[in-house]
């Protein structure tokens, strides 16, 4: 009868509740903080006289639990990761590089040479035969190879 009584506390419903909602910053996933919330409502609800007997008090958790957890788990996910995962995934031509003047720093052989933008040394293609010292502009770019040519944009 004892363990009735333990399951039956809204203590035990309060405790398991923040008990759940710590470990979701030792476990991230969000999942567990929405059991842990489900937790909360049903130690609310018994605390208040709500609810009472054990079968009540396990349902009610996992139906407030699991609507949270579909309901509510997309929305709080967009919340905490942003709209944008990951910036060095971005294309460069939204840092503005594409129609910047680079100063080819060596001659181009084969198409291939090396450029300065921004005070940065850069790797770089070209169809155009350029010459050290000569100023060309950014076309386009293959992962952290620019693209040049000798004409503007």
């Amino acid at each position: 009868m004892v363990e009735s009584t333990i399951l039956n506390g809204y203590a035990f419903w309060l405790l398991l509740g923040l008990v759940l909602l710590a470990s979701e910053f030792f476990v991230p996933g969000l999942i567990a903080a929405f059991f842990g919330l489900g937790a909360l409502v049903v130690g609310a609800l018994t605390f208040f006289g709500v609810i009472e007997s054990t079968g009540a008090q396990l349902t009610c958790f996992a139906v407030i639990s699991l609507v949270a957890l579909f309901v509510l788990r997309r929305q709080c996910r967009r919340w905490l990761q942003g709209t944008e995962s990951d910036r060095s995934m971005k294309d460069m031509d939204d840092a503005g590089f594409i129609g910047e003047r680079v100063q080819v720093i060596e001659d181009f052989v084969d198409g291939v040479g090396d450029v300065t933008l921004n005070g940065a040394k850069w790797d770089a293609e070209s169809s155009d035969p350029l010459i050290a010292g000569e100023h060309a502009w950014v076309i386009d770019h293959n992962g952290i190879v620019l693209k040049v040519s000798r004409q503007r944009p």
